[in-house]
This record gives structure tokens, C-alpha cells and sequence, in this order.
């Protein structure tokens, strides 16, 4: 048996001590900061979505939240290199993503994200996701159970708009194959956005990005949306089916009946070209459970069914944040709308 004298004790103490230190020096964590810049090359404001980095070696994720000024930080990052994505749902900025960037040991990188400019083209004023979260952010923080009718069901009503960051996850479509190459067809047409043509640009509200507003009675839910055409529906709670002579229209025939606390809403008698659920035959059915788990906070699981032109259902989830202290303002699609002169093919087409 050997017996450690003090120095010898002494010396293996350093010895770990400073093997210690030499594995964190070996290892250290680094970190990813930087600025959100749009094309004029000024601090995005406004987005406090997550910026993520994967691992390409590993697939490890690490995520640095963003300030209301538009810097970002990324801590704890260990040496290697990394795909960086910036993922949001706006009109004025396209989603960044970069392959490649490399974190070396113990580095504390400086990468700024230059954002490109989306549909508005920076158009001020013009993008939903932007006001979103303006408006949630100086609404007052509402908490407690959610309210009741008269007869006990949950009430939906009140003004609601898109909670940022919570509503990516809307799945692919599982088309048939004829469906899958109308779609590609239709793609390249570049016809997608009927609602630039004042036309109706999803046949449910819910599916939109814009302030809306829901005033419910015990037989009847008023749904109110700004800028959409034609900005109103009508989802019928009062036991009725669907009419036996019904013209397929822009956004069908909606009828709710409660389970629960949950409201669920089927809308059939869709036209072929209502926007917002890709390439659809006139079986398409939509399906819509309402659930308020809180006062403040209002989801919608959204399934799609069409026999005719999907190999399956789909389903995804919206959420929404209530709104104080703002009203539904009044939007004329045509108003001041002079572009359409400037284009070739100045009718929207839902096919190809």
C-alpha cells in the first residue's frame, strides 16, 4: 500500500486542478451575437422571435432570443459548424437561413443577419406579423378564467391577433398526384395571392395574419377581419344543417355545435378556387376547434379533409393573443388600387 505524503498529496491536487482547467480551456463555450439589418441596413425592430443554430456534426439545436431593438445573442455554443435560421411569419421580411458558419473553440462570434425585404417590399404600415406584435405588446396583460354566456358555453368574442412565434407549424399538403402537379403549375404562374385581385384570399379567417374579431351570441358567431374581402362571416350555432340547394361559394356554409368547451365549426360548399387551402376539389371540408384556456389566449385546430384531392387529412394549430384598446378598422380593397393596369394578365386565376 502506498501512502501519499503531503507534498505528493499536494502535487496530485495540482495535477487535477490543472488538468481541469486544460479540459476547460479545451472545451470552452462560445457564443453568436449580432444585429437583424433590413436592406437599408437598419436595425429590424419589432421581432422577438427565437434566432436558431443547428449542429450540422451533432443536429444540436441552440436558440438566442432577440430584442425589441433587433440584436440577438446565442450563449453556451460549443466549436463546430452550424446552419443559422432566423424563422418568422411577416409580409415585410423573407425568413433568413445561412449554411456553414463556423464557431471556433471558445470564440464569441459577431454575425449580423441581413434580411431580405418580403412581399410589401418594407412597405411601412403594410405587414400583419409586424403589427401583431405592436399591438399585444401595448394591450393589457388579461389573465383569469375565460368568459361564459348566458346559457354557460365559453364566449369566444373579443379582438384577437396572431401570437408571434406560435404559428409555424402548419404541415405540407398530401396531395394526389394530379393535385401535386396542378399545384406545381399553379406555383409557376405566380398566382398565388388572390387578395392582391380584392378576392377573398382564405376561405377561413382563421388561417389569416390580420387583427379580427369575434362577437358571439347564443346562436350565432360573427367573425370580422380588416383587410381581407369580403371581411365578414357567419358561423350558424343554432342546431341548423347544411341547405339542401347551396351554390359553392368563396367560404362556404359554417355550422358549430359544442363538445364541451370546445366549439367546433364545419364549413363544406366551397367553390374550386377559394384560396388558403391549396389545390382543392369541391369536396373540400374544413373543420375548426375553438378552445379559450384563459382569457387572453384563443386556439384553433384547424383539419382539412378533401377525398377528391388528398391522400389524407392535415391538421395544425393556430394561436391567438387578445387585443385591448383597438377596434376593426374599416379596409376598401380597391380603393387607390392601380396596379392592376400595370400587369399582363390582370385576372386572378385559381387555376392554372
Amino acid at each position: 500500500m502506498i501512502k501519499l505524503t503531503s507534498v505528493s498529496k499536494a502535487f496530485s491536487l495540482a495535477c487535477v486542478v490543472a488538468l481541469a482547467l486544460l479540459s476547460s480551456l479545451c472545451f470552452a463555450q462560445g457564443s453568436i451575437r449580432g444585429r437583424l439589418i433590413d436592406p437599408n441596413g437598419a436595425n429590424i425592430t419589432g421581432l422577438t422571435q427565437a434566432v436558431s443554430i443547428t449542429n450540422q456534426a451533432t443536429g444540436q439545436q441552440f436558440q438566442g432570443e432577440t430584442t425589441i431593438e433587433g440584436d440577438y445573442v446565442i450563449t453556451d455554443v460549443p466549436a463546430g459548424t452550424y446552419d443559422i435560421s432566423f424563422e418568422f411569419r411577416t409580409a415585410m421580411y423573407l425568413p433568413y437561413n445561412q449554411q456553414g458558419l463556423i464557431v471556433g473553440n471558445g470564440q464569441n462570434l459577431e454575425h449580423d443577419l441581413h434580411i431580405e425585404w418580403s412581399i410589401n417590399l418594407g412597405t411601412i404600415g403594410d405587414d400583419p406579423g409586424m403589427l401583431a406584435n405592436d399591438i399585444l405588446r401595448n394591450s393589457e396583460n388579461q389573465s383569469g378564467p375565460p368568459p361564459r354566456l348566458s346559457n354557460g358555453q365559453v364566449d369566444f368574442s373579443g379582438m384577437w391577433v396572431a401570437a408571434p412565434g406560435a404559428n409555424t407549424n402548419r404541415p405540407s399538403v398530401p396531395y394526389q398526384s394530379w393535385a401535386a402537379e396542378m399545384d406545381a403549375e399553379y406555383r409557376a404562374l405566380g398566382f398565388n395571392n388572390a387578395g392582391a385581385y380584392c378576392l377573398p384570399q382564405s376561405a377561413v379567417l382563421a388561417t389569416m395574419g390580420f387583427p379580427w374579431q369575434i362577437v358571439q351570441k347564443e346562436d350565432i358567431m360573427i367573425q370580422i377581419m380588416e383587410f381581407v374581402t369580403p371581411g365578414w362571416r357567419q358561423v350558424f350555432l343554432d342546431g341548423r344543417g347544411m341547405p339542401e340547394l347551396w351554390n359553392p361559394s368563396w367560404q362556404g356554409h359554417s355550422r358549430g355545435s359544442w363538445e364541451g368547451d370546445t366549439l367546433v365549426v364545419v364549413t363544406e360548399g366551397f367553390n374550386e378556387y377559394t384560396p388558403g387551402f391549396g389545390i382543392h376539389s369541391d369536396q373540400l371540408v374544413v373543420t375548426e376547434r375553438y378552445t379559450r384556456p384563459q382569457m387572453n389566449r384563443l386556439l384553433v385546430e384547424i383539419t382539412v379533409e378533401d377525398p377528391e384531392a388528398l391522400t389524407d387529412s392535415y391538421t395544425y394549430t393556430r394561436e391567438f393573443g387578445m387585443v385591448t384598446g383597438q377596434e376593426i378598422l374599416e379596409f376598401v380593397c380597391a380603393e387607390g388600387n392601380t396596379d392592376p393596369s400595370h400587369w399582363d394578365e390582370p385576372v386572378w386565376r385559381g387555376r392554372p
